[in-house]
């Protein structure tokens, strides 16, 4: 059983690296062609590819009525992409981070992040809470896309068909979802057989599972020197895995929620979200120092929750 879920692992990482490329290099030219800057294709086009796991994932464990997997998983994948995302990106190839360029993104983020908090006070995300949770994020895209275009000097990318980028687009958002589901049977199973508590599974090994799109996405971009893309997709997806991922899954299910998240996960997940402000101060690029200091943070929160 353990040999399987090895193989499930190696299969999904694989997987997960080319979905990444393919899908980087097909925003890039969406990018391009729309005169769309890199950020904004980071904020949506790339960050909706990449959230998809968390999506499908979160369905499917709500229909199990397995709540606390649903919730955990987008809770910590959040917190997942800033921790461990964006500090290996940052080591993989330094980042700057301007402030006036994500500030609105970041605040809409943090909050619709402090509004979760009011959702889950009464233990649940009702069906009406959920509906206002999507119509934020189509809000969000349409905003995104209606900016007049801009002037972007952006890597060549040797990409010259628009309906060849977005099959890439396709393609590669499509075996970002297998290669995730891969990585998460396996890695399930064998925290099952570890003996692994449901929510703990969820915030850690479902969450790390269903981010692996945003990390190898992140990491491609950043070694394409495509510090947009990457920056844009870990705000975006953060964006979309709380309007989109439990927006419609409470559509479809009204989900219970722990009382205690509201103590612990939530403030984590926001405190993360937060990280932009002093890493935004270096005047140059995030230090590896910083990096370093942020993947440490990541591993102390996974610490607590075991």
């Amino acid at each position: 059983m353990i040999s399987v879920s090895l193989l499930q692992l190696l299969a999904g990482s694989l997987t997960l690296y080319y979905g990444a490329e393919w899908l980087v290099r097909g925003g890039v030219h969406i990018a391009r062609v729309l005169r769309v800057s890199p950020l904004a294709i980071g904020l949506t086009v790339v960050a909706f590819g990449t959230s998809l796991p968390e999506l499908f994932v979160s369905v499917k464990a709500a229909l199990q009525n397995s709540d606390s997997i649903a919730v955990g998983n987008v809770l910590g994948s959040n917190i997942t992409n800033v921790g461990l995302v964006l500090g290996l990106s940052t080591l993989v190839f330094p980042i700057a981070i301007s402030l006036p360029e994500i500030f609105r993104d970041l605040l809409f983020y943090l909050v619709i992040s402090l509004v979760l908090i009011v959702f889950v006070w009464d233990g649940m995300i009702s069906r009406l809470e959920g509906g206002l949770y999507f119509t934020g994020i189509i809000l969000f895209t349409v905003h995104k896309f209606r900016k007049p275009p801009v002037d972007v000097e952006i890597m060549p990318d040797q990409l010259h068909s628009t309906w060849f980028s977005l099959g890439l687009i396709v393609l590669g958002s499509v075996l970002l979802y297998f290669g995730s589901d891969w990585f998460i049977r396996g890695a399930v199973t064998i925290a099952r057989i570890l003996g692994i508590s449901e929510m703990v599974i969820g915030m850690t090994v479902v969450a790390f599972g269903t981010s692996l799109p945003e990390l190898a996405t992140s990491v491609v971009a950043a070694f394409r020197k495509e510090g947009a893309i990457s920056l844009g997709n870990i705000i975006g997806s953060n964006i979309f895995n709380l309007l989109s991922v439990l927006g419609l899954v409470s559509l479809i299910k009204p989900l219970s929620v722990p009382g205690d998240i509201i103590t612990f996960e939530i403030p984590v997940m926001i405190g993360f979200g937060l990280v932009f402000l002093p890493f935004s101060q270096f005047r140059s690029h995030v230090p590896r120092w910083a990096s370093a200091f942020l993947v440490s943070g990541y591993c102390i929160f996974v610490y607590f929750l075991f």
